[in-house]
C-alpha cells in the first residue's frame, strides 16, 4: 500500500497533546525531551498547525536546528534578530525551536526569547544536556519538562490498525510490538516490508551514537563502546553495575575500566536511548546505591543491534514494555528490594500513591505463580499490588495480589 508522508499525524498522541495544549500561554517554557525519532518534532508540528487554524499564521514560527537552512539564519544574535522582527505586536506569538541544541549558546537564546511577554515558548532536545548546565541554572522554575517515549502499545495498535488493510487482533498486535517496538517512522516501514523497518532502526541508533555521543564525547575506542551498548541491550532486565560489566568484558579479552563503562552508561543514558532504574528498599524506604537496572527506550533496538528475537528472553522484552508504560502514567519508577526478594517494580503515582508490580510473561505453571507472587506477598503493607502476564485468565486474585492480562492493561 502507499502511505501518505503526513502518515505520523493519522493518530494523536492524546497524553502529549493534553499536557502541551494544558500549558499554552502560561509563561513558562514548555520543553520537550526525548530520543531521537520518538515523535517530538511531529507532535510539535501538529500543535503548530492547530495554533494557525486557532490563531494566526503569523502568531507562529517553527525552527528545525537540524535543517541546515534554518542554522544558515547565522549565529545566536542573528537569529534572535530574524526571530523578534517577526513577532507580532500585542498578540502572542507561539515559537517552536527545534532541537536547540544544535545552536552554539542555545541557552542565551532561550533566555532572552522568554523574558518577551508576549511570547509562549516551545523547545526540543535529544540529549539530557538541553537541560544541564547553563541553560538549568538561568531557568531554574521557569520551565516544566515533558518527556517524550517512542509509541505505546495503545498507541502503536491504534496506528497500525489505520494503517493495515487487514485488521489484526490485539493479541496478534502485540506479539509483533514486543520484539519491533514503537518508532513511529519503523512502525510506518513495517506495514510494507520489515527490512525497511530494520532500516530505519539501524539509521536511528547510527544517529544517536554517531551525532549524540562520538560527536559530543571524547571516546577513544569506539569498538569497545560498541560493547558496552551489547551488554546492556543483552542484559536488559538484569541487575548490573559498571564493575561487572568491566569484569565480563576482560573476561572476553577487552580492556575496560569500570570508570569509563560508567561515563559510557552515562553518556548512553543521557540520549534518552537508555533508562537507568535504581533500586529501592522496601522496608527501610529509602534507595540503594548499587547495581541498577537498564532499559532501553525501544526494544526494536535490541534486535537490529544484537540479533536476538528469541521467545526465550521475552519475559526481559515484556519487563521493559512495561516499565516504559508504567513510566509514561507514573511520576517514579523504581526497582523494589525486600531482604533476598526482588520486586520488578515500585511505582509512585503524581499524587504521592505507591504501588507494586511483578512482570511474567506467563505463570499457568503452579510453581512459577508461587515465584511471582512471593515478593508481593512478602510486602506487608496495604498498597496496590499487581502480577502483569500474557496468560488469558480472568484476572484472578490471590492475597488480594491481582493477577492482570498485560496486554488489557497496555490498552487501558
Amino acid at each position: 500500500m502507499t502511505i501518505p508522508n503526513n502518515s505520523a499525524s493519522l493518530i494523536e498522541r492524546k497524553p502529549y497533546m493534553q499536557q502541551l495544549r494544558g500549558w499554552k500561554n502560561k509563561h513558562i517554557i514548555k520543553v520537550i525531551t526525548g530520543m531521537r525519532r520518538s515523535g517530538k518534532s511531529t507532535m510539535l508540528e501538529m500543535l503548530a498547525d492547530e495554533l494557525r487554524r486557532n490563531e494566526s499564521e503569523a502568531q507562529v514560527q517553527f525552527y528545525n536546528f537540524e535543517d541546515l537552512n534554518t542554522l544558515a539564519i547565522g549565529d545566536i544574535m542573528q537569529i534572535h534578530t530574524h526571530i523578534t522582527h517577526q513577532l507580532v505586536a500585542d498578540k502572542m506569538n507561539y515559537l517552536f525551536l527545534d532541537e536547540v541544541q544544535n545552536v552554539k549558546e542555545f541557552e542565551r537564546l532561550v533566555d532572552s526569547l522568554f523574558i518577551r511577554k508576549n511570547v509562549d515558548l516551545y523547545v526540543t532536545g535529544s540529549n539530557a544536556y538541553l537541560l544541564s548546565g547553563e541553560l538549568a541554572t538561568l531557568l531554574t522554575g521557569r520551565y516544566v519538562e515533558i518527556a517524550i517515549l517512542p509509541f505505546s502499545f495503545a498507541e502503536y495498535y491504534n496506528y497500525t490498525q489505520l494503517l493495515n488493510c487487514e485488521k489484526s487482533s490485539k493479541q496478534e498486535s502485540f506479539r509483533n510490538f514486543i520484539f519491533h517496538g514503537g518508532i513511529p517512522q519503523a512502525t510506518t516501514e513495517s506495514v510494507d516490508s520489515e527490512s525497511r523497518e530494520d532500516e530505519v532502526l539501524r539509521s536511528i541508533l547510527s544517529t544517536i551514537i554517531e551525532k549524540d555521543i562520538f560527536a559530543r564525547r571524547d571516546i577513544y575506542n569506539k569498538p569497545v563502546f560498541g560493547k558496552v551498548l551489547d551488554f546492556v541491550l543483552y542484559s536488559v532486565g538484569s541487575m548490573i553495575s559498571p564493575s561487572s560489566i568491566s569484569t565480563y568484558l576482560k573476561s572476553e579479552q577487552t580492556e575496560v575500566d569500570s570508570r569509563t563503562v560508567a561515563n559510557y552508561l552515562d553518556y548512553l543514558v543521557e540520549t534518552y536511548l537508555l533508562y537507568r532504574v535504581p533500586r529501592y528498599d522496601v522496608k527501610g524506604k529509602h534507595l540503594l546505591q548499587t547495581l541498577d537496572k537498564y532499559y532501553m527506550a525501544d526494544v526494536g533496538f535490541r534486535k537490529v543491534r544484537i540479533g536476538q528475537k528469541s521467545t526465550l528472553d521475552i519475559g526481559h522484552l515484556l519487563e521493559n514494555i512495561v516499565y516504559l508504560e508504567l513510566r509514561r502514567r507514573n511520576r517514579e519508577v523504581y526497582i523494589g528490594k525486600l531482604r533476598e526478594k526482588e520486586i520488578d517494580f515500585v511505582v509512585v503515582d503524581h499524587k504521592g500513591y505507591v504501588s507494586y508490580y511483578q512482570v511474567a510473561y506467563s505463570t499457568m505453571e503452579p510453581q512459577t505463580l508461587e515465584r511471582e507472587l512471593s515478593p508481593l506477598r512478602a510486602i506487608k503493607d496495604s498498597n496496590p499490588k499487581y502480577l502483569l502476564t500474557a496468560d488469558m485468565d480472568i484476572n484472578p486474585v490471590y492475597d488480594g495480589i491481582r493477577k492482570l492480562n498485560v496486554v488489557d492493561w497496555l490498552l487501558q
